[in-house]
């Protein structure tokens, strides 16, 4: 399958990557990643003609100059106060919870610029093209889900030692709590997913218009309301535990974990700045 310039790729890839850093572990964004890690993702999903994939790295260019003049000062001032709190020894909570609520609040944004984008290229498949989409979804789906739920403690402990270095007995028992804690919806979330795939695919097999589709995208990547009151509570039961344990994890940091959690944020600041530049 073609895809558009990795470079443009790895300059979006690394915003999410930086916006989301502030959960030591991801998992309370788990589900959600999917979905918008998705949006950055289409010249993955699509087996693009090579007009189409010329528009895709156009459209994705204009984007990148977009991006760096419009949206890379706020993220930048942001990933200052990630920094910020990381250096705290013990930060106050309110902060940890203002993180959240405008880093995800930055990372809409930014999935919100590209669904134009995305929308006029799934408009344009042909027949063959939206069958090999509803393959390459299911397939993608499938995968992402058994990956999901094998091993969650412990890849959340690797998760956040690759940030902060070996943890101590005291930490690795909280993140095993935390995980513990979260509701299984993995059969809820297949069941919302596989329905909202074949709606997207009826809506491309009957000419669905611009806004339309544009409309169909923003309420699957973006809107609780989209999903069922299931997934709703969810998201929103995730989103106050994760809230909780991180603010929990980052007060019990020793000086050394700090300092490397720091150096591997001021590494993706470096990347971000590099392929921004480009």
């Amino acid at each position: 399958m073609t895809r558009p310039n990795r470079a443009i790729q790895r300059y979006l890839a690394v915003i999410i990557v930086s916006l989301t850093l502030v959960a030591c572990s991801r998992v309370e964004l788990a589900y959600e990643n999917a979905d918008w890690l998705g949006a950055w993702q289409i010249g993955d999903y699509l087996d693009l003609t090579t007009e189409q994939r010329d528009r895709l790295r156009d459209g994705l260019a204009a984007y990148q100059q977009y991006h760096r003049q419009n949206r890379l000062p706020d993220i930048n001032a942001y990933l200052d106060r990630v920094d910020t709190v990381l250096a705290t020894p013990e930060p106050e909570k309110a902060d940890v919870d203002a993180l959240f609520i405008d880093g995800e609040q930055i990372v809409r944004t930014n999935v919100t610029d590209v669904i134009p984008l995305a929308a006029e290229l799934l408009r344009e498949l042909d027949a063959g093209q939206i069958e090999a989409l509803q393959a390459t979804l299911a397939e993608g789906r499938e995968t992402y889900i058994e990956r999901l739920l094998v091993d969650q403690e412990q890849r959340a402990i690797e998760r956040t030692q690759d940030w902060v270095g070996p943890l101590e007995i005291s930490q690795r028992t909280q993140l095993t709590e935390c995980v513990a804690a979260m509701p299984d919806v993995s059969e809820e979330w297949q069941a919302w997913r596989r329905q909202t795939e074949e709606d997207l695919i009826t809506l491309l097999h009957n000419d669905a218009p611009q806004a339309e589709v544009e409309s169909f995208l923003q309420g699957w990547l973006l809107e609780d309301a989209a999903r069922s009151p299931v997934l709703q509570d969810y998201r929103q039961t995730s989103r106050a535990l994760w809230r909780r344990c991180t603010h929990r994890l980052l007060t019990t940091l020793t000086p050394m974990q700090r300092a490397q959690a720091r150096e591997r944020l001021a590494g993706y600041r470096g990347d971000l700045e590099t392929v921004a530049s480009r």
